[in-house]
C-alpha cells in the first residue's frame, strides 16, 4: 500500500520554502518563515476534519454556521529543537491542541541509531488525531522512533506526519512501521547525501533556527 502523502503547492507555501532554503536568509528571518509555514500547513489541514453545522441569531435573524469538529482531539508532538517556530505557527490554528514534546538525537551513519533522551507525550485517545511535527523527514529514523513513543501512549484515530521538506526514502521508512500514517510536507526532494541529510533541503533547521552550537 502506497503511503498517504499530500504535498502542500499553495503560493504562499512556495514563497516561505523558497526563503528558508535560500542560504541568505538570516535566522530571524527562518525561523519566521518556518513559523508561518506551520500556522498555513495547520489551517489547510483543517479542511480534513469535520464541520458541525449549527444556526447563529445576527442581529437581522437566523444564518447558516459551523464550527470545526475535532480540534479540541489534536494532540502535537513537538521533536525538538528544529520544530519549536514550526509547531508556535501551528498553534494559531490548533488551538485547544495537547503538546507533547520528545528530544531525539540521530546518530551516525550508516545505521543512524536513535538516541531518545526526553520524552513527555499526553495519553493519547480513540478519537484523537496525533500530528508528529518535524522540519525535515529524512532518512525517517527519528520520525520512526517518536511515533514509537507516541503508540505507546495509545492508538490514535490518525497518526499524521507534518515536514517542511521529506524524501520518498524516509516516508517509505516510517510508513513500513505505521503504514495508516498520512504525511503532509511543502516539498519532497530527491536524495540524501551521506551523512544523512536532505539535498537540496535547507540544510540544519535546528541550526538555522536557534545558531549552531559551539
Amino acid at each position: 500500500m502506497e503511503p498517504k502523502v499530500t504535498v502542500m503547492d499553495h503560493p504562499m507555501v512556495m514563497e516561505q520554502l523558497s526563503l528558508v532554503r535560500d542560504k541568505r536568509t538570516n535566522q530571524v528571518a527562518f525561523r519566521k518563515a518556518i513559523y508561518r509555514l506551520g500556522r498555513f500547513m495547520a489551517y489547510e489541514f483543517l479542511r480534513t476534519l469535520d464541520v458541525q453545522e449549527f444556526t447563529v441569531e445576527t442581529p437581522l435573524g437566523p444564518a447558516k454556521g459551523g464550527r470545526v469538529k475535532g480540534n479540541d482531539k489534536i494532540v502535537i508532538i513537538l521533536v525538538l529543537r528544529a520544530a519549536i517556530p514550526f509547531v508556535e505557527g501551528m498553534y494559531k490554528n490548533f488551538p485547544m491542541a495537547r503538546t507533547g514534546v520528545i528530544s531525539a538525537w540521530r546518530g551516525e551513519p550508516p545505521d543512524f541509531p536513535i538516541e531518545v533522551n526526553y520524552a513527555k507525550v499526553p495519553q493519547v485517545g480513540p478519537d484523537d488525531v496525533v500530528v508528529i511535527a518535524d522540519p525535515m523527514l529524512a532518512t525517517g529514523h527519528t520520525l520512526r522512533e517518536v511515533a514509537k513513543k507516541v503508540a505507546e501512549k495509545g492508538r490514535p484515530k490518525r497518526m499524521v506526519f507534518f515536514s517542511v521538506i521529506a524524501t520518498k526514502q524516509g516516508i517509505d521508512y516510517v510508513s513500513k512501521s505505521f503504514p495508516r500514517a498520512e504525511f503532509y510536507t511543502c516539498a519532497i526532494d530527491p536524495d540524501l547525501n551521506d551523512h544523512g541529510y536532505i539535498v537540496p533541503g535547507l540544510g540544519d533547521a535546528g541550526d538555522r533556527s536557534f545558531g549552531a552550537p559551539h
